[in-house]
């Protein structure tokens, strides 16, 4: 059985994408909160904007419901989040602002890169950022395995 030319190529370009865009989200993080770890940042965004209990929190990031609680807890004690009297956690004023902060730079970022391509390939390559994004977002929300395999 033949494999498509189109599947063929696209795989390698998108692993590429893929990794290149994780770079910039680490160079964003790194620049504006350096002393927030890459496992806090993903509470932080797990978060998002409506207060929520740990137990969702630890299934969102496929994680312990101890080690989510750890984590919770020294976003926390940096004043990243705050506990409800729910139970509940949310984002501070602060946490927002490390998040925002965060993906203001990543379009900064993105943006320089995109400077680099020649004025007619912009408008494409943003065509093409805004149709992978509607391709992959709803993929993220598919629950991942436990499993390394």
């Amino acid at each position: 059985m033949s494999v498509e030319p189109e599947r063929a190529e696209a795989s390698p370009a998108a692993e590429h994408v893929a990794e290149a865009m994780i770079k910039l989200w680490q160079q964003a993080h790194a620049d504006v909160a350096p002393t927030v770890s890459e496992e806090q940042m993903r509470v932080l965004l797990a978060l998002g904007s409506e207060p929520t209990e740990p137990d969702r929190i630890a299934g969102d990031l496929c994680v312990s419901h101890s080690w989510a609680a750890r984590l919770l807890g020294r976003l926390e004690q940096g004043t990243l989040v705050r506990r409800l009297p729910s139970g509940e956690f949310s984002l501070t004023g602060a946490g927002k602002c490390v998040l925002e902060a965060t993906r203001q730079r990543r379009r900064q970022l993105l943006e320089q890169t995109l400077v680099t391509a020649a004025p007619t390939d912009r408008p494409v390559l943003r065509d093409t950022l805004d149709q992978l994004y509607g391709v992959v977002s709803p993929l993220a929300r598919v629950p991942r395995s436990r499993s390394p395999l």
